[in-house]
């Protein structure tokens, strides 16, 4: 069995996500990245190349773009003054992970919390490779965890691998992930990709989210066990937070379950839709590399 697929335990460790950086070097090129429109005229750029937010004013050195020098300071000072700007069409993404008590469940290969976090896995070491700037948030179980243009991949695949363990299950995030964040509030003309088994959240959060619509290129990315639908009639014995319980599966409870999944999930897409964010859906049986591909494709990735 794939190990990427179908890892030994739901709980990985540091170094099964050190392996990710294999399958991210290997992504390949997308067939055709779709490019984002911030407005008529406006496009981010494949390329590199000074924005308009202003670093800091130095002095000047042989290597600096003689059109950022700053002349009235050079009147002034009697020495030329450069204004350094930082580089806004570097490709600068924002990730966010959000798992609830549920997400920590599948019925095979792997749980749900797992797959989306070998995901970001994924994400990270891409844009670690690609040399691209990634801020995060990981919401899961009582644990928030935030960087700004991370400093350390390491940090941040240490927080996955604390994300993958179970125990997180025994509590529900108080939040939803992109909500009440400081980098939700700064990000503008970013690639926003969402991972979550989310499907409601309050008015509140959902303004959080227009407004992280408003300004960037967001995907949403969900992962579910169909398999869970298709559960043999019988007596099944689940844990979670609160304990194990019994539960008696039948053909119609199952029938329902699914129904009451696809209608919730009808209306996420559609809500999602009216503020322009991109939705898919996974099956579990989808490897993170495949998903990760899909990203390429919609040019969430490079």
């Amino acid at each position: 069995m794939n190990p990427l697929l179908s890892p030994d335990s739901p709980e990985l460790a540091e170094t099964d996500f050190a392996l990710l950086a294999h399958y991210a070097k290997h992504l390949g090129r997308a067939n055709k990245a779709t490019r984002f429109t911030l407005k008529n005229g406006e496009r981010r750029s494949n390329q590199k190349g000074h924005g308009m937010e202003m670093l800091e004013l130095r002095q000047y050195q042989p290597s600096d773009d003689l059109r950022h020098i700053d002349w009235r300071v050079t009147a002034r000072t009697g020495h030329a003054h450069t204004r350094v700007y930082s580089q806004e069409n570097d490709h600068q993404r924002l990730l966010f992970l959000g798992l609830s008590q549920t997400a920590y469940f599948s019925t095979r290969h792997t749980f749900i919390s797992t797959r989306l976090s070998q995901l970001a896995g994924i994400i990270a070491w891409r844009s670690e490779q690609q040399g691209d700037k990634l801020s995060y948030r990981f919401v899961f179980g009582n644990e928030s965890h935030e960087q700004n243009n991370k400093q350390s991949i390491h940090q941040l695949l240490s927080h996955l691998t604390t994300a993958t363990q179970v125990k997180n299950r025994q509590h529900e995030p108080s939040t939803a992930c992109w909500h009440r964040s400081a980098i939700t509030n700064k990000a503008h003309n970013r690639d926003v990709i969402i991972l979550t088994d989310k499907q409601s959240w309050s008015e509140q959060e959902q303004l959080s989210l227009w407004q992280l619509a408003k300004h960037n290129r967001v995907h949403w990315v969900q992962v579910f066990d169909y398999h869970a639908f298709e559960l043999p009639p019988g007596e099944y014995r689940f844990a979670d937070a609160n304990g194990s319980k019994t539960l008696q599966v039948t053909k119609k409870s199952t029938a329902q379950a699914k129904k009451d999944f696809f209608d919730d999930n009808a209306r996420l897409r559609k809500k999602l839709a009216t503020i322009g964010i991109h939705h898919q859906l996974f099956d579990i049986n989808e490897s993170p590399e495949k998903i990760a591909k899909y990203l390429l494709d919609q040019g969430a990735l490079r």
